[in-house]
């Protein structure tokens, strides 16, 4: 857990899940000295791939490298940071001549007191809660990058991956990540995970949670542990980032 410039209480966990020998989740916190902001990133290793782990892990070392040189963050730091960590994976993959190249699904996030930066690539995904917005709270930030046809082709049988992506790091030589800035409402509470969070749960339970008045750890925690009750398989990681008192 960590408060910083940002005002925020930051708190993240990961978990192996019910069935997988080893987890090929890695995420990141940096809030640095004096910073004005704060990472936060999730990477899942892709399913089906030769060492997610290794993949998810190069992600978050390149962006705590560029971010510990960066003085300024901003979207174009955060994009040149996904870049060349795609990059770093893609050659090591070239180096190796994978039949089934290495790569991983990322969301990462840049927190500042009044606005944030989220970039994506996969199905890891970033959603924000508050109670000022119109309709409903929750709503998801992030896009799944799915295969064109992809949730006809599941309804109908003939995808049985849930976790199929068109977008990643690693698998391709140029990446192209969405990339969102917004402004961060007073109470807003954010949550960024992998699929092994949302696979078997409703977005109900995490808008319960984080309306809640729990603080970002026990957040964190009761996600982590529903997840596994509801028997999830894969790999299972969050990030759960709440407000402060802004006027300490």
């Amino acid at each position: 857990m960590n408060i910083n410039q940002a005002q925020l209480e930051i708190a993240g966990e990961s978990n192996i899940g019910l069935t997988r020998r080893h987890n090929e989740d890695n995420f990141l916190i940096y809030a640095p000295p004096g910073g004005e902001g704060v990472m936060a990133v999730v990477a899942d290793g892709i399913g089906g791939h030769s060492r997610g782990e290794i993949a998810s892990y190069i992600c978050c070392r390149e962006l705590f490298t560029a971010a510990k040189k960066c003085t300024h963050w901003d979207k174009n730091f955060l994009l040149d940071a996904l870049i060349q960590a795609n990059k770093q994976i893609f050659d090591f993959n070239f180096k190796g001549k994978r039949a089934k190249p290495m790569g991983c699904t990322v969301v990462a996030a840049l927190f500042f007191r009044d606005k944030v930066i989220c970039a994506s690539a996969g199905d890891s995904r970033m959603y924000e809660f508050t109670r000022l917005a119109d309709g409903k709270p929750l709503r998801q930030i992030t896009t799944d990058h799915r295969p064109e046809g992809y949730d006809e082709l599941f309804r109908a049988g003939k995808i049985r991956s849930i976790s199929l992506v068109s977008r990643s790091l690693g698998t391709a030589k140029h990446l192209e990540p969405d990339l969102l800035e917004f402004p961060r409402p007073a109470d807003a509470r954010y949550l960024l995970c992998s699929d092994g969070l949302y696979n078997r749960q409703p977005d109900q339970l995490f808008a319960g949670l984080l309306g809640s008045s729990f603080s970002a750890r026990k957040i964190t925690g009761e996600l982590i542990r529903s997840a596994l009750l509801a028997g999830e398989r894969d790999n299972i990681t969050v990030i759960c980032a709440t407000p402060v008192d802004r006027h300490r």
